[in-house]
């Protein structure tokens, strides 16, 4: 599961505790891989954070606790990870731990799918083209469903095409415009 994936190291203690937590979860014992995770967040492994924020929020191996999952997740979205940005922004979309705030979730959106994260680029074109945390534009809406498509999310695709039929050839032709700019300059132009 992607819950544990590599995302960076600490020293060599919180990594033990890491790659014991990661056994364990692939082990059916989730348990037991959230007490080594506590274990490598403690000891200040910082890609530890994310996983163990997923289990609370999920209450997996944990009593669900999405105080704990919001802690957590904001701590590694501050430290820059673009999973953990999407999943907080996620949170804050659906109220969960938090009041709900589609300016806040639009603006940890932003940030993911500034460093590339396709499922925050669809979820930004979601926000734009609903007017959620920002006034409604179908325009940029469907320059980023183009954009999370181009990074192989199938969400973007349907979207991106349910979109287009509501939109004239003019305004196609400049979210292709506004989409490549946006590719092309590594998500430096796409505002």
């Amino acid at each position: 599961m992607a819950i544990l994936g590599s995302i960076g190291l600490a020293n060599a203690d919180s990594n033990s505790d890491y790659q014991k937590a990661q056994t364990s979860f692939h082990n059916g014992q989730f348990s037991d891989a959230a007490n080594w995770l506590r274990k490598a967040v403690a000891k200040g492994h910082k890609a530890a954070q994310l996983p163990l924020a997923a289990m609370y929020r999920e209450g997996q191996g944990v009593e669900q606790d999405y105080s704990a999952a919001i802690k957590l997740f904001t701590n590694a979205a501050k430290q820059g990870y673009p999973s953990a940005q999407f999943s907080l922004a996620a949170m804050y979309r659906l109220g969960q731990g938090v009041k709900r705030n589609y300016v806040t979730a639009f603006g940890w959106y932003h940030k993911a799918a500034m460093q590339g994260d396709a499922e925050a680029q669809n979820s930004l074109g979601a926000m734009y083209e609903y007017g959620r945390g920002i006034k409604s534009n179908r325009l940029t809406a469907h320059m980023w469903y183009v954009v999370a498509e181009a990074n192989g999310n199938n969400r973007g695709t349907l979207n991106r095409k349910r979109l287009a039929k509501k939109m004239p050839p003019p305004e196609l032709l400049e979210s292709k415009k506004l989409s490549l700019a946006c590719l092309n300059s590594n998500y430096r132009r796409c505002d």
